[in-house]
């Protein structure tokens, strides 16, 4: 489930920092993306215990998360964004929508790259569980 979660999350962020919308988890990641993580974990790990279920459950939902938050604002007219200068500007600092939205790519990237780890290390928690067994 890892790797398909990590596609997600990647092209979840890649999407938001277009303004495409795609859904959310009601619309998107319930029906969607979570019964798909679930059937790979089954069909590489076999039946996962609750807690490992509720585990899936939430990082597929971060999946969404972090797409959504980190990449918006690699848009230049998100919300965010906009937010952020004039929020700066009446600070006094000249801002400009551009530079805040450019900042913010490294971080999106980051975003991707951490959660690339964290959904790797519930694979790797599954495939050493399936081990002992």
């Amino acid at each position: 489930p890892g790797r398909l979660l990590m596609v997600y999350t990647a092209l979840r962020t890649l999407a938001s920092a277009l303004s495409l919308r795609l859904g959310g988890h009601v619309q998107f990641i319930r029906p969607l993306i979570l019964p798909m993580a679930e059937g790979a974990a089954k069909n590489n790990y076999g039946e996962l215990d609750e807690k490992e279920m509720e585990e899936l459950k939430g990082l597929a939902g971060a999946t969404e998360n972090y797409g959504n938050f980190y990449g918006q604002n690699v848009f230049v007219a998100s919300g965010g964004v906009l937010l952020i200068v004039g929020v700066l500007k009446e600070l006094g600092f000249d801002v400009e929508a551009l530079a805040v939205a450019k900042a913010s790519i490294p971080v999106a990237i980051i975003a991707v790259l951490v959660s690339a780890v964290q959904f790797l290390r519930f694979d790797r928690k599954l495939a050493r569980k399936k081990a002992r067994a």
